[in-house]
């Protein structure tokens, strides 16, 4: 297998999304060529074996499908798709979800619209952050995302006629970012709020998500490529750590409470003062 050329280590950060609100969250999807569908960097073997670690000793945590026709036939073109844009061989013996997710850094997803609303009717979820698979599983997706603040009024339907309207001819991405207290890949839990020293205590945590439409079977493959720098890596980009600070500086209580208690609001002041 010879994955795609690694990026620079820390140029993800420049790709945050750093527009002060309201709204508090928007889409913010741009389009993506196949050929950068998947992102391959030098944390590759460094992911992949905490993935296999993961898979080996918490299967149920990470990793679950619904039993049913179209999740199978689902995961089998996302197996199929994975492998031919990798060069990988994925393990026959295993679910096909389960098979492709081990050859690639990115959580996958697995989205089947159902009475016209996309459901989460399977994962492979070895890096989330503050949610459980078991939790979320065969929900539809506003209430996969029901505890985040103005989620319900700011983004939900957009979100749910989006991909209602996404062709298989079109790639999307998008990013999210958090500061986190916690340097964790495997964070399930909201763990207790602890007081680092700021910043060499906090990291930057960054998801770059892709939606995908499956040509053959109309579900949609949802991935999720996790990313962390030490918080510290922001003194070599002081715009990106001001934008930053004006984005924390927007929020809502309800967005503050949310997103902010492990180490985004702490490091508001050092991200300003860049």
């Amino acid at each position: 297998m010879v994955p795609p050329a690694p990026t620079s280590r820390w140029d993800w950060v420049e790709e945050l999304p750093l527009e002060p609100g309201p709204p508090t969250w928007t889409m913010g999807t741009r389009a993506l060529e196949a050929a950068d569908w998947l992102l391959a960097d030098d944390e590759r073997e460094a992911d992949l074996a905490l993935k296999a670690r993961l898979l080996a000793e918490r299967p149920a945590e990470v990793f679950a499908a619904l039993d049913t026709p179209d999740v199978l036939a689902a995961s089998t073109e996302v197996r199929d798709l994975v492998a031919a844009a990798t060069g990988a061989s994925c393990d026959p013996d295993l679910h096909p979800l389960d098979a492709a997710a081990r050859v690639v850094q990115e959580d996958l997803c697995v989205l089947v619209l159902r009475d016209g609303v996309p459901h989460l009717d399977a994962a492979s979820l070895c890096f989330p952050s503050y949610w459980r698979l078991a939790d979320k599983l065969g929900r539809p997706l506003a209430e996969v995302h029901g505890p985040v603040p103005h989620y319900a009024e700011e983004l939900a339907a957009k979100v749910d006629g989006f991909l209602g309207r996404l062709r298989p001819d079109r790639i999307v991405w998008r990013r999210n970012w958090s500061i986190h207290d916690d340097p964790t890949y495997f964070l399930p839990d909201a763990t207790v709020i602890l007081d680092p020293p700021v910043p060499d205590g906090l990291y930057l945590r960054s998801e770059r998500q892709t939606l995908r439409r499956l040509t053959s079977t109309d579900a949609v493959v949802f991935t999720i490529r996790t990313q962390q720098a030490p918080l510290a890596v922001l003194a070599e980009h002081p715009d990106v750590a001001r934008r930053m600070a004006d984005v924390i500086d927007a929020w809502s209580d309800e967005a503050s409470a949310y997103k902010g208690g492990h180490g985004a609001v702490a490091a508001r002041g050092w991200l300003a003062s860049r």
